[in-house]
């Protein structure tokens, strides 16, 4: 019995030691941060103030407080934090004018990778006598001409353009560097343009600037079919740069 306690007693020593020498890794875990952005209110007037909420989560889904919020918009740079609950809200100083935003939002917080979200409001014209539309980002048919509003969700070192639209999602070769749109800025803090127009005409798709939606959709009948098949007409084909 006294042999057998020695050699256990043994088998525990080498234990420790091969542990002990085992290497830890002095690298760091970090976790990523999940961040949702939108408008309070959409469309809004203009001379309203426009203001941005959201809120910043871990994986889990718990709230993460005292996160650092960057807020790009129009014109506006501003940075806040999260509340307890991981929410944060920002109010403009500035009035609204006409015209279709961007938001972007960048979160960060020691221990975590930074998180990114993206989203899109709109400032409607003030109504006028002879003709309004409601701008809902829906498509638009004319003829045989359909406009749509896209989102760029990526593009790659060719500068090829990857955008959503209506039900569609759909590649555009050679296109993203058209409208300035380049891979690094994707993967920065800067603002970037990431909504396009997308035209149909029978079976093809050209991308254009975002604005062209945003006239399509301030158009009257009557000016409207002229607009879109001289927009079409007019495209800059990248194949040809």
């Amino acid at each position: 019995m006294k042999q057998l306690a020695i050699a256990f007693s043994a088998f525990i020593l080498s234990t420790i030691l091969i542990l002990s020498n085992v290497q830890i890794s002095d690298s760091t875990l970090y976790y990523q941060l999940i961040v949702t952005t939108k408008p309070e209110k959409n469309p809004i007037m203009p001379k309203e103030y426009p203001v941005i909420i959201g809120s910043v989560t871990n994986e889990a889904g718990k709230p993460v407080s005292n996160a650092n919020v960057l807020i790009m918009f129009g014109t506006q740079t501003v940075l806040t934090t999260t509340d307890t609950q991981g929410n944060y809200r920002y109010q403009s100083a500035i009035p609204a004018t006409s015209g279709w935003y961007q938001i972007n939002v960048i979160a960060t917080k020691s221990g975590y990778v930074k998180g990114l979200a993206s989203s899109t409001y709109f400032v409607n014209s003030p109504p006028t006598v002879t003709y309004t539309r409601t701008i809902t980002g829906l498509p638009i048919t004319i003829n045989d001409y359909t406009v749509y509003l896209g989102k760029v969700t990526q593009w790659n070192l060719e500068t090829t353009c990857f955008v959503s639209f209506g039900d569609k999602y759909m590649r555009f070769l050679k296109t993203c560097d058209l409208y300035n749109l380049e891979p690094q800025d994707f993967q920065s803090s800067n603002q970037v343009i990431s909504v396009v127009t997308v035209i149909q005409h029978n079976d093809a798709y050209r991308l254009f600037s975002h604005g062209i939606y945003t006239k399509v959709a301030n158009l009257d009948n009557q000016t409207l079919a002229k607009f879109v098949k001289g927009t079409w007409d007019n495209y800059t084909d990248p194949s040809h740069s």
